[in-house]
C-alpha cells in the first residue's frame, strides 16, 4: 500500500508580520565556507528581540486542509529567551495548539535554565498502530507487523513539560555567559561561537531534569497516561546548531514513571550520539556536511511484575521508529516494542544560490540561508533486549528534503520512502 501523508507549506499564504528592536544576530555556518545573509540583516548584540508571525496552510491524511499560524518572539521576557506558540485548525474540525517558551534563567549569573511546553491537539482521521484494528489479533506496532493493522479514529493528546537545566562548569560552560550556540530546543538570540578551520569545538555539558506529563485517546478506547521525572545528560560540542559542519552530540535520557492506580509503573532509556564531518566548500555549495547518528533506546522493567500488569509504559512511550527523526519513511510511530534501535547518515549542504532575499513577500522574513539534505537510515524494534536481534531483518528509510533557517528557527521539508510507501513532512528542528 503506498500511502503519502502531505503537508503543503505555503509561508507566503498570508501576509505575515516581522518586527525587529534590532537586526539579528549573525548566522553563518563556519567550516567549509561561511554561509552569507541574504536576507538583508546584519549582525546584532546578544538579547535584542525579534519577533514575526507567520501564517500557512497545510494538508494532511489525519486533520485535512488546515489553516494555522507560527510565531516566535526573542528577547520578550528575558534578553536570552524566545517564545514560540503555533496554533491550527481544519475542516474536519481537528486542531492543534502548542506553546514553548525558552531559555529563562534565574539571573545573570545563574547556571539553571527553565523551558516549558504545552501542547493539545485532536486529530479526527488520525491512523495509529495500536491493537484494536478489525481482522487483526494483537501485535500492532511490533517488528515484522502488517502495515494495515493500524486503528483509525479521533486521536486526542496532551502533554505538558517543564526542563530545569544546569550546565555544568567545565568545557564550554566554565565562564559566564555561556555562548548558547548549543540550543535547547528553539536557537536563542546569543551569536553564534565561531571556530576556527581545524578548531574542535567545546562541548557544554548539561543535566536536565524535566518533570512531564502525557496521554493519548484514541477512538472509543481508554485514556492511556504517562506521568513522572525525565533525566538528561547532554554532552553537546556542535559548531553551528541549525547546520553544524563539525563536533558531535551525545544525549542519554532516563524515564522514570511510578504509576498509580491505574497505570503500571516503568522504566526507560535511550541514548543517542551524532557526529558531524566537514566535507568542505565548492562552486555551488557554501558548506556541505556529512552527518552521522546512531540510537539505541530499552525499557529495561518490561518483563518485570505479574502476568498482565507488567511495567511497561503506554505505547506512545515505548522505544518507537517512524515519524519526523528516525525511518522517516514510515508514519509516526509505526514500530514500538521494548527496544530499538538506529543508524542514520545524512548529507547538507548550503548551496551558493540563495535567492530568497529578493523575492516578494519573502524578503520580509529573516530568511539568511535554505539546504538540502539527502539521507538513509535503518533500524528495528524488539521485545528483547538482544543487540544481535536488533541487527537482522533491519527497516529501512531513505530521502531527501530542504531546510530553511527563518526568524531563527529551522523549518524542516521531508520526503521519506520506505518498504510501505512515502511520507512528506514539514517539522522544525534538524533530525539530529
Amino acid at each position: 500500500m503506498y500511502r503519502t501523508t502531505l503537508f503543503a507549506l505555503t509561508l507566503i499564504a498570508g501576509p505575515g508580520w516581522a518586527a525587529d528592536s534590532a537586526q539579528p544576530p549573525s548566522d553563518s555556518p563556519d567550516g567549509g565556507g561561511a554561509v552569507h545573509d541574504t536576507s538583508g540583516g546584519s549582525a546584532g548584540t546578544e538579547g535584542q528581540s525579534r519577533n514575526a508571525v507567520v501564517p500557512f496552510v497545510f494538508s494532511s491524511s489525519s486533520m485535512g486542509f488546515t489553516g494555522a499560524a507560527a510565531g516566535s518572539f526573542q528577547g520578550l521576557l528575558q534578553p536570552q529567551s524566545q517564545i514560540v506558540g503555533v496554533g491550527a485548525y481544519s475542516n474536519n474540525d481537528s486542531y492543534v495548539a502548542f506553546l514553548g517558551i525558552y531559555n529563562l534563567t534565574f539571573s545573570d549569573s545563574s547556571r539553571w535554565f527553565v523551558d516549558l511546553e504545552a501542547i493539545n491537539a485532536t486529530f479526527k482521521e488520525s491512523q495509529v498502530y495500536v491493537d484494536g484494528a478489525p481482522g487483526f489479533d494483537g501485535g500492532a506496532g511490533g517488528h515484522g507487523s502488517d502495515e494495515n493493522n493500524f486503528v483509525l479514529g479521533q486521536e486526542d493528546q496532551q502533554r505538558y513539560a517543564a526542563s530545569f537545566r544546569y550546565v555544568l562548569p567545565f568545557g564550554a560552560g566554565e565562564n559566564r555567559p555561556f555562548r548558547l550556540r548549543q540550543a535547547f530546543g528553539p536557537e536563542p538570540m546569543l551569536p553564534v561561537d565561531q571556530q576556527l578551520d581545524g578548531e574542535s569545538p567545546l562541548a557544554l555539558s548539561s543535566i536536565t531534569i524535566k518533570p512531564f506529563y502525557e496521554s493519548r485517546q484514541i477512538a472509543d478506547g481508554d485514556q492511556e497516561e504517562t506521568g513522572g521525572i525525565a533525566l538528561r545528560l547532554d554532552m553537546d560540542a556542535r559548531n553551528y546548531v541549525p547546520s553544524p559542519s563539525r563536533g558531535y552530540r551525545f544525549e542519554f535520557d532516563l524515564q522514570r514513571d511510578w504509576g498509580s492506580g491505574d497505570r503500571s509503573s516503568y522504566t526507560s532509556w535511550q541514548a543517542q550520539y551524532a557526529h558531524y564531518l566537514n566535507l568542505g566548500s565548492n562552486s555551488w555549495s557554501q558548506q556541505q556536511t556529512l552527518s552521522l547518528t546512531a540510537y539505541l533506546a530499552d525499557v529495561p522493567t518490561w518483563d518485570s511484575g505479574s502476568e498482565g500488569k507488567e511495567h511497561r509504559p503506554p505505547w506512545f512511550a515505548q522505544s518507537k521508529l517512524g515519524g519526523w527523526d528516525r525511518l522517516r519513511g514510515y508514519q509516526s510511530d509505526r514500530f514500538h516494542d521494548r527496544n530499538a534501535i538506529y543508524y542514520g547518515a545524512e548529507y547538507r549542504s548550503v548551496p551558493t544560490w540563495q535567492p530568497q532575499g529578493s523575492i516578494p513577500f519573502i524578503d520580509r522574513y529573516y530568511f539568511p540561508w535554505w539546504q538540502f539534505a539527502a539521507y538513509v537510515g535503518v533500524g528495528r524494534v524488539h521485545d528483547e533486549f538482544d543487540l544481535s536481534t536488533l541487527h537482522q531483518e533491519m527497516n529501512w528509510s531513505a530521502g531527501f528534503g530542504i531546510r530553511f533557517w527563518v526568524e531563527n528557527v529551522l523549518a524542516r521539508l521531508d520526503i521519506a520512502y520506505g518498504a510501505e510507501g512515502n511520507q512528506v513532512r514539514v517539522v522544525v528542528n534538524q533530525p539530529f
